[in-house]
């Protein structure tokens, strides 16, 4: 039985084999050398430069009448094709200048900073300017200590670096699984102060919780124990130690996170010596077109008092620089305003005991010690609505105030305690508190205003107002860096803070444009909280950044308001928050024209419509060449009462027919500005471009093109 099938076997195989000294088609196949692979096709070229974005630069700072090199990171720090010196720094302010060394990696890029000795020292703002346009900025500090920067490994304290001698000023960065160690020597009696910049650089991270980079610094002497440590400066996470040296020797510094976490934009800058450190000062304010009698208070520096000008024209808030021996100390913001300003009187820890004063005033006051309670008793007639805030958080204070409001009869009208001022970007713990109130009857009442866990002391100061409610406004530019090309046009957006019930509409305009740039007006109609502009640039517009202004002016009970839009970044804080953070100045970008354009036959002019009607407008879109992309055509709907159908372009068409609807119960007078804008994608971007604002005006009856 297995015979014959063995031999069926044996003949199947000897079948398949081939002759003596030949290869089957399958051995020869096997055999052969593979087919060299296909390169890659080569990725879709951009059609217009990309737009930088800084992650992190290091060292974060340096010392006036210094040069030296620094790595930053990012997205597009020079654009693809360009030449070196087609992308560059700017900074704010004047005596700091940079450039762009080594490029080759455009998204790590060695980079030469010169400061100036008479660079004014602080914070300024360094952005990259390439073909793309400018970026976001980081906040980079001119210094004045001798500067060293870490060198790993110093990881651990058998490692730690040996710096030079004190006072000096340390660039550092924590990375993964890391930790600092550097080695100093001090002396008994001595009093070091060690001051940590980390969220100043860096104010928020989108993906790190709790969202900023949260240092710790630990002293170790030479036999191992902690002498000294501090994680914070009262409400601040970025720490400030201070250690009185107990003996001479040598001892080590520990930076690290407080968690443990580590990453490229953990960078700090710690300044460590027996120097200056301004704690506080008192009044926190003063009055515009005046001059102000200020004690300053701190470490290692005796108590003074010096006068602080505040100018007519003074922001609400700008800092006081004090020097000490020709060192100038930390900057603390003092407030500035309009109102009267008087000073807290003692005794008024009781009801029976209270400071009468007359609104509308400012009190400076301090809670001086734990427990204590200011009292203020006030006339006012009923029906009137009064603002009670306390300003002291905002101004460094540690005081985490209440406020409570009483009739004469003891009787609690209002309180609050925390409110969160939407103009403060950078507090995360809001704990000023901000109080309207309606009169409800002639007479006198009483405010209490105390520290909410009882604490107090000098450094508890305060500025109280009590005044009549002022409904006001505030303006916010984002982003901080729109681009345009050449002939262009660009949208801006401005958001509306609107305070304490302000209803009236806001006009916004341009000024500080370069010749030939046109700008439109925007009204930011009562009940809205943004209004968009556009800036359109000449043809023969040269390239580079301007900082143009927006402003804003209302009529409220026959007064004009007239408010200057500031600046701001919109940065995401752990996932979750996200904050407009103030910015120095508006950085508009002319580049060169790129992808594709669009135009409107429309003529200048308000357009007027009228309720229930439909109007028809052409946009044409001019491509580049090398555009060959379809677009969307759209206008963001301005008001509920307006609709503008969007239109969609193939790649062999030019022309859009967008209809725009008003609705039949639109409200006659209303005034908006329809933007339009076009978007082309393509595989490795999104382009946008605009047309220059078209304003629209709802009348009765007929409408009709104001232009024609």
């Amino acid at each position: 039985m297995w015979a014959p099938l063995a031999a069926a076997l044996l003949g199947l195989y000897l079948a398949g084999c081939p002759a003596p000294g030949a290869e089957s088609k399958d051995a020869k196949s096997k055999a052969a050398p593979p087919p060299a692979k296909k390169a890659p096709p080569p990725p879709p070229k951009l059609l217009e430069a990309p737009q930088p974005l800084i992650t992190w630069v290091f060292p974060a700072g340096g010392r006036r009448g210094s040069t030296f090199e620094a790595l930053a990171t990012g997205q597009n720090l020079v654009a693809p094709g360009s030449l070196l010196e087609d992308n560059r720094l700017t900074f704010t302010g004047a005596g700091v200048t940079g450039k762009v060394i080594d490029g080759k990696d455009p998204n790590r890029v060695r980079i030469s900073i010169t400061i100036a000795l008479n660079a004014e020292l602080g914070e300024r703002e360094l952005r990259f300017l390439t073909p793309g346009g400018v970026s976001n900025c980081f906040r980079f500090h001119v210094g004045q200590l001798p500067e060293v920067n870490e060198i790993e490994p110093n990881s651990t304290r058998e490692q730690a670096q040996s710096l030079p001698g004190l006072p000096v000023l340390v660039n550092g960065q924590i990375l993964e699984n890391d930790r600092d160690y550097f080695r100093f020597l001090a002396k008994a009696g001595q009093t070091l102060v060690l001051s940590v910049r980390a969220k100043a650089i860096v104010p928020y991270m989108a993906d790190a919780v709790p969202g900023w980079f949260d240092p710790c610094l630990t002293i170790w002497d030479a036999t191992g124990r902690e002498a000294a440590y501090a994680d914070d400066f009262r409400f601040k996470p970025d720490p400030v130690l201070v250690f009185r040296v107990p003996k001479d020797g040598e001892y080590l510094l520990e930076v690290r996170d407080i968690i443990y976490r580590g990453r490229g934009d953990f960078i700090y800058r710690v300044s460590i010596g027996e120097l200056p450190y301004l704690t506080h000062i008192f009044p926190l304010g003063g009055r515009r077109g005046s001059e102000a009698a200020v004690e300053v208070r701190g470490i290692n520096m005796p108590p003074r008092k010096i006068r602080v000008a505040v100018p007519a024209g003074a922001p609400p808030r700008f800092p006081v620089l004090v020097s000490e021996d020709d060192f100038e100390l930390n900057p603390v913001n003092f407030a500035a305003g309009d109102l009267p300003e008087i000073l807290e009187s003692e005794p008024n820890d009781a009801p029976a005991t209270a400071q009468r004063i007359v609104p509308p005033v400012v009190v400076n006051g301090r809670i001086q010690t734990p427990g204590d309670a200011d009292h203020f008793v006030f006339p006012a007639k009923a029906g009137e609505r009064y603002l009670m805030e306390v300003q002291a958080r905002r101004l460094d204070s540690p005081l985490d105030a209440v406020l409570t409001l009483f009739n004469l009869k003891g009787v609690q009208l209002a309180e609050n305690d925390d409110w969160n001022d939407p103009l403060e970007a950078l507090v995360t713990h809001h704990a000023d508190p901000h109080l309207v109130f309606t009169v409800p009857a002639n007479g006198d009442y009483v405010l209490r205003l105390k520290d909410v866990p009882g604490h107090g002391g000098e450094e508890f100061a305060y500025r109280l107002i009590v005044a009549p409610l002022a409904p006001d406004f505030a303006l916010r530019i984002l982003p901080d860096n729109p681009r345009v090309g050449q002939g262009g046009t660009v949208a801006i957006t401005v958001n509306c803070l609107r305070r304490d019930g302000f209803d009236s509409d806001i006009k916004l305009s341009v000024t500080g444009l370069p010749p030939g740039f046109v700008a439109s007006e925007a009204i930011v109609p009562n009940g809205q909280d943004q209004g968009r502009l556009t800036i359109t640039a000449p043809q023969d517009a040269p390239l580079g950044v301007f900082s143009p202004s927006v402003i804003g002016t209302a009529e409220y009970k026959g007064q004009t308001i007239t408010r200057r839009a500031e600046t701001a970044e919109a940065m995401m804080q752990a996932f979750a928050y996200t904050h407009n953070v103030p910015t120095k100045q508006l950085n508009l970008a002319v580049l060169k024209p790129a992808a594709f354009h669009l135009t409107t036959e429309l003529q200048p002019g308000v357009l007027e419509v009228a309720p229930g009607s439909e109007t028809n407008i052409i946009v044409k879109i001019h491509r580049e060449p090398d555009a060959k992309n379809p677009v969307t055509v759209s206008a963001a709907r301005p008001a509920p009462a307006i609709n503008v159908r969007s239109a969609f372009v193939a790649a062999d068409k030019d022309e859009a027919v967008l209809v725009l609807s008003i609705a039949a119960d639109a409200k006659v007078g209303l005034q908006q500005n329809i933007i339009i804008s076009g978007v082309m994608k393509t595989p490795r971007e999104t382009i946008i471009r605009y047309l220059p604002a078209i304003p629209i005006r709802v009348v009765p009856g007929t409408p009709k093109n104001a232009g024609n």
